[in-house]
């Protein structure tokens, strides 16, 4: 019984978080970060946001809020849920605050995975390719 049992925690605490979303509510990124020295090599954003509302433009680079998270930071969607949260490559969840607004959504996200080690790469990146988008020294995302 005492092995049951200690198998049964060691399990549990050792499972990594599993994204379970229905295929109509998830959008899986083009993209991989393959020189992510971690198992997964795509982040994973669960949303109450649904699809067309992430569709939307982020600020002024003329992408989507979608497809910035998608192929800057690597992020998987699930759309449609009832809370907000970051799985991020090494299986992390991190909760995310509620808000009503795409972009605001977005630019919490872009924050969080900023200040990550590999993420902060990403985002250099996407500032070179989106420099006008930050020029208020960063006061969208900051």
């Amino acid at each position: 019984m005492r092995i049951f049992i200690f198998l049964l925690l060691f399990w549990s605490c050792s499972h990594q978080f599993i994204v379970d979303c229905d295929d109509g509510n998830y959008f899986v990124s083009p993209n991989k970060n393959t020189e992510s020295s971690f198992k997964h090599q795509q982040r994973e954003i669960i949303t109450t946001f649904s699809e067309q509302e992430l569709n939307s433009l982020f600020g002024d680079t003329g992408v989507s809020c979608k497809n910035i998270l998608a192929n800057f930071f690597y992020c998987n969607i699930c759309f449609n849920n009832e809370a907000n949260s970051l799985v991020s490559y090494n299986g992390s969840r991190l909760n995310l605050d509620d808000t009503k607004d795409p972009n605001e959504f977005t630019t919490n996200i872009i924050d969080l995975i900023s200040s990550m080690q590999i993420g902060s790469e990403e985002y250099s990146c996407f500032l070179n390719l989106h420099p006008n988008s930050f020029s208020k020294k960063d006061s969208i995302i900051q």
